[in-house]
Protein backbone atom coordinates (compact mmCIF):
# COMPACT_ATOMS: atom_id res chain seq x y z
CA UNK A 1 0.00 0.00 0.00
CA UNK A 2 1.25 3.55 -0.75
CA UNK A 3 1.54 6.28 1.60
CA UNK A 4 -0.82 8.42 -0.40
CA UNK A 5 -3.45 5.39 0.35
CA UNK A 6 -2.72 5.03 3.33
CA UNK A 7 -2.89 9.02 4.24
CA UNK A 8 -6.39 8.89 2.74
CA UNK A 9 -7.50 5.99 4.83
CA UNK A 10 -6.66 7.82 7.70
CA UNK A 11 -8.21 10.83 6.60
CA UNK A 12 -11.38 8.93 5.93
CA UNK A 13 -11.23 6.83 8.93
CA UNK A 14 -11.36 10.08 11.10
CA UNK A 15 -13.79 11.77 8.66
CA UNK A 16 -16.40 8.63 9.04
CA UNK A 17 -15.56 8.57 13.00
CA UNK A 18 -16.82 5.02 12.97
CA UNK A 19 -16.34 2.95 9.63
CA UNK A 20 -17.98 -0.10 10.03
CA UNK A 21 -21.24 1.67 11.30
CA UNK A 22 -20.71 4.28 8.77
CA UNK A 23 -21.15 1.62 6.35
CA UNK A 24 -23.92 -0.02 7.55
CA UNK A 25 -25.54 3.47 7.54
CA UNK A 26 -24.57 3.70 3.59
CA UNK A 27 -26.55 0.77 3.22
CA UNK A 28 -29.54 1.46 5.09
CA UNK A 29 -30.24 5.09 4.13
CA UNK A 30 -29.51 3.54 0.29
CA UNK A 31 -33.38 3.72 -0.93
CA UNK A 32 -33.69 7.04 0.86
CA UNK A 33 -30.97 8.76 -1.05
CA UNK A 34 -31.58 7.31 -4.69
CA UNK A 35 -35.09 7.59 -4.56
CA UNK A 36 -37.53 8.07 -7.55
CA UNK A 37 -36.53 11.61 -7.77
CA UNK A 38 -32.58 10.74 -8.33
CA UNK A 39 -33.43 7.96 -10.60
CA UNK A 40 -35.82 10.57 -12.37
CA UNK A 41 -33.04 13.02 -12.39
CA UNK A 42 -30.48 10.05 -13.84
CA UNK A 43 -33.03 9.26 -16.52
CA UNK A 44 -33.54 13.24 -17.38
CA UNK A 45 -30.01 14.18 -17.36
CA UNK A 46 -27.68 11.05 -17.65
CA UNK A 47 -29.33 8.55 -19.99
CA UNK A 48 -29.73 10.73 -23.17
CA UNK A 49 -25.62 10.41 -22.74
CA UNK A 50 -25.76 6.78 -22.57
CA UNK A 51 -24.13 4.41 -25.87
CA UNK A 52 -25.54 1.26 -26.92
CA UNK A 53 -23.12 -0.65 -23.92
CA UNK A 54 -22.54 1.88 -21.57
CA UNK A 55 -19.88 2.23 -18.89
CA UNK A 56 -21.41 4.15 -15.95
CA UNK A 57 -18.68 5.37 -13.44
CA UNK A 58 -19.15 5.42 -9.34
CA UNK A 59 -16.62 7.82 -7.74
CA UNK A 60 -16.56 6.57 -3.85
CA UNK A 61 -18.50 3.66 -4.38
CA UNK A 62 -18.74 2.98 -0.62
CA UNK A 63 -20.33 -0.36 0.04
CA UNK A 64 -21.31 -0.72 -4.17
CA UNK A 65 -25.26 0.21 -3.39
CA UNK A 66 -25.17 2.31 -6.60
CA UNK A 67 -22.66 0.05 -8.97
CA UNK A 68 -25.58 -2.65 -8.05
CA UNK A 69 -29.06 -0.74 -8.31
CA UNK A 70 -27.55 0.65 -11.67
CA UNK A 71 -26.04 -2.53 -12.89
CA UNK A 72 -29.45 -4.12 -12.34
CA UNK A 73 -31.70 -1.21 -13.92
CA UNK A 74 -29.38 -1.67 -16.96
CA UNK A 75 -28.44 -5.09 -17.40
CA UNK A 76 -26.30 -3.68 -20.51
CA UNK A 77 -24.50 -1.40 -18.90
CA UNK A 78 -20.61 -2.24 -17.06
CA UNK A 79 -21.14 -0.03 -13.53
CA UNK A 80 -17.79 0.16 -12.48
CA UNK A 81 -17.25 1.98 -8.48
CA UNK A 82 -13.86 3.42 -7.04
CA UNK A 83 -13.52 2.90 -3.18
CA UNK A 84 -10.60 2.82 -1.01
CA UNK A 85 -11.83 2.56 2.98
CA UNK A 86 -11.67 -0.94 3.87
CA UNK A 87 -14.73 -0.95 5.87
CA UNK A 88 -16.42 0.26 3.05
CA UNK A 89 -15.05 -2.86 0.54
CA UNK A 90 -15.17 -5.11 3.50
CA UNK A 91 -19.65 -4.07 3.69
CA UNK A 92 -19.69 -4.77 0.24
CA UNK A 93 -22.17 -6.03 -1.87
CA UNK A 94 -22.68 -9.20 -3.74
CA UNK A 95 -22.89 -7.57 -7.57
CA UNK A 96 -24.46 -8.61 -10.66
CA UNK A 97 -21.80 -10.03 -13.75
CA UNK A 98 -21.85 -6.16 -15.25
CA UNK A 99 -20.86 -4.73 -11.44
CA UNK A 100 -17.77 -4.38 -10.41
CA UNK A 101 -15.46 -2.70 -7.52
CA UNK A 102 -12.15 -1.14 -8.17
CA UNK A 103 -9.70 -0.15 -5.01
CA UNK A 104 -7.96 2.98 -5.75
CA UNK A 105 -7.38 6.30 -3.59
CA UNK A 106 -8.83 9.21 -5.41
CA UNK A 107 -6.82 11.21 -4.94
CA UNK A 108 -4.25 10.53 -7.27
CA UNK A 109 -6.59 7.38 -9.49
CA UNK A 110 -4.68 5.14 -12.56
CA UNK A 111 -8.85 3.50 -13.61
CA UNK A 112 -7.80 0.31 -15.66
CA UNK A 113 -10.29 1.87 -18.46
CA UNK A 114 -9.24 3.08 -21.90
CA UNK A 115 -9.75 6.68 -22.74
CA UNK A 116 -13.09 8.02 -23.46
CA UNK A 117 -14.51 4.37 -22.98
CA UNK A 118 -17.34 6.12 -20.07
CA UNK A 119 -20.56 7.54 -20.64
CA UNK A 120 -21.60 8.08 -17.66
CA UNK A 121 -20.43 9.23 -14.05
CA UNK A 122 -21.48 9.86 -10.35
CA UNK A 123 -20.22 11.26 -7.44
CA UNK A 124 -22.40 11.30 -4.45
CA UNK A 125 -21.26 13.03 -1.27
CA UNK A 126 -17.24 12.45 -1.78
CA UNK A 127 -15.82 15.33 -2.90
CA UNK A 128 -16.54 17.07 0.24
CA UNK A 129 -14.58 14.71 1.79
CA UNK A 130 -11.41 14.65 -0.48
CA UNK A 131 -7.87 17.27 0.11
CA UNK A 132 -8.39 17.46 -3.67
CA UNK A 133 -10.39 16.61 -5.86
CA UNK A 134 -8.71 17.64 -9.10
CA UNK A 135 -6.59 14.31 -10.53
CA UNK A 136 -9.80 12.89 -9.60
CA UNK A 137 -11.40 15.10 -11.94
CA UNK A 138 -8.66 15.01 -14.22
CA UNK A 139 -8.88 11.22 -14.55
CA UNK A 140 -12.55 10.70 -15.14
CA UNK A 141 -11.85 13.90 -17.89
CA UNK A 142 -9.48 11.25 -19.45
CA UNK A 143 -11.63 8.24 -19.32
CA UNK A 144 -15.33 10.27 -20.12
CA UNK A 145 -15.99 10.68 -23.49
CA UNK A 146 -17.07 13.70 -25.13
CA UNK A 147 -20.65 14.62 -24.42
CA UNK A 148 -20.59 11.93 -21.07
CA UNK A 149 -22.12 12.86 -18.12
CA UNK A 150 -21.12 13.59 -14.59
CA UNK A 151 -23.77 13.55 -11.61
CA UNK A 152 -22.57 15.48 -8.36
CA UNK A 153 -24.30 15.18 -5.59
CA UNK A 154 -22.99 17.08 -2.72
CA UNK A 155 -22.69 19.20 0.73
CA UNK A 156 -21.62 22.97 -0.29
CA UNK A 157 -20.57 25.69 1.84
CA UNK A 158 -23.44 27.27 3.81
CA UNK A 159 -23.01 29.13 6.75
CA UNK A 160 -22.45 27.86 10.41
CA UNK A 161 -25.60 28.72 12.08
CA UNK A 162 -27.23 26.74 9.32
CA UNK A 163 -25.16 23.80 9.92
CA UNK A 164 -25.28 24.06 13.66
CA UNK A 165 -28.98 24.07 13.00
CA UNK A 166 -28.85 20.67 11.18
CA UNK A 167 -26.61 19.12 13.37
CA UNK A 168 -27.11 19.91 16.52
CA UNK A 169 -28.51 22.84 19.10
CA UNK A 170 -27.27 26.57 19.60
CA UNK A 171 -27.64 25.12 23.51
CA UNK A 172 -25.17 22.08 23.15
CA UNK A 173 -22.80 24.02 21.34
CA UNK A 174 -22.77 26.82 23.29
CA UNK A 175 -23.13 24.99 27.00
CA UNK A 176 -19.92 25.54 28.98
CA UNK A 177 -20.16 22.29 30.47
CA UNK A 178 -19.78 20.91 26.81
CA UNK A 179 -16.82 18.72 26.67
CA UNK A 180 -13.84 20.26 24.11
CA UNK A 181 -13.49 17.06 22.23
CA UNK A 182 -17.05 17.30 21.31
CA UNK A 183 -17.06 20.82 20.26
CA UNK A 184 -13.33 20.22 18.09
CA UNK A 185 -15.31 17.52 16.07
CA UNK A 186 -18.31 19.40 15.67
CA UNK A 187 -16.10 22.17 13.87
CA UNK A 188 -13.49 19.82 12.00
CA UNK A 189 -16.71 18.15 10.33
CA UNK A 190 -18.23 21.58 9.41
CA UNK A 191 -15.13 22.88 8.14
CA UNK A 192 -15.15 19.28 6.02
CA UNK A 193 -18.59 19.72 5.12
CA UNK A 194 -18.71 23.13 4.07
CA UNK A 195 -14.84 22.75 2.08
CA UNK A 196 -16.78 24.01 -1.52
CA UNK A 197 -18.83 26.19 -2.63
CA UNK A 198 -21.00 25.84 -5.57
CA UNK A 199 -19.19 27.93 -7.31
CA UNK A 200 -15.79 26.20 -6.87
CA UNK A 201 -17.57 23.11 -8.05
CA UNK A 202 -18.22 25.16 -11.09
CA UNK A 203 -14.53 26.71 -11.02
CA UNK A 204 -12.83 23.10 -11.09
CA UNK A 205 -14.86 21.55 -13.66
CA UNK A 206 -14.38 24.13 -15.58
CA UNK A 207 -10.67 23.66 -15.57
CA UNK A 208 -10.71 19.80 -15.41
CA UNK A 209 -12.62 19.76 -19.12
CA UNK A 210 -16.57 20.19 -18.09
CA UNK A 211 -19.31 22.41 -18.64
CA UNK A 212 -22.18 22.61 -16.34
CA UNK A 213 -25.65 22.28 -17.69
CA UNK A 214 -27.61 22.07 -14.89
CA UNK A 215 -27.07 22.59 -11.52
CA UNK A 216 -29.59 23.31 -7.77
CA UNK A 217 -28.83 23.80 -4.49
CA UNK A 218 -31.24 22.75 -1.60
CA UNK A 219 -31.38 22.05 2.17
CA UNK A 220 -31.44 25.29 3.37
CA UNK A 221 -28.25 26.11 0.43
CA UNK A 222 -26.30 23.26 2.10
CA UNK A 223 -26.88 20.67 -0.61
CA UNK A 224 -25.92 20.36 -4.30
CA UNK A 225 -26.70 18.77 -7.70
CA UNK A 226 -24.42 19.47 -10.58
CA UNK A 227 -24.78 18.11 -14.16
CA UNK A 228 -21.97 18.31 -16.12
CA UNK A 229 -20.92 17.75 -19.56
CA UNK A 230 -17.16 16.62 -20.87
CA UNK A 231 -16.67 19.13 -23.62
Amino acid sequence: MSERMKETREMLARHHRDGERFAQMMKESFERRFDEAFWADWEQWVVPAYSERPVILDLGAGPGMFVKAAAERYPAARVVGVECAPYMLDAAETLPDNGELLCQDLHDPHFPLEEASVDAAVASVVLHEMNQPVRALQELTRCLRPGGRLLILDWVRAPLEVYVRNQTDEGRLFDPETPVDELEDLFVHFVEHNRFSREDLYYLLHRTGFAVIDSTVTREGRYGRLIAQRR
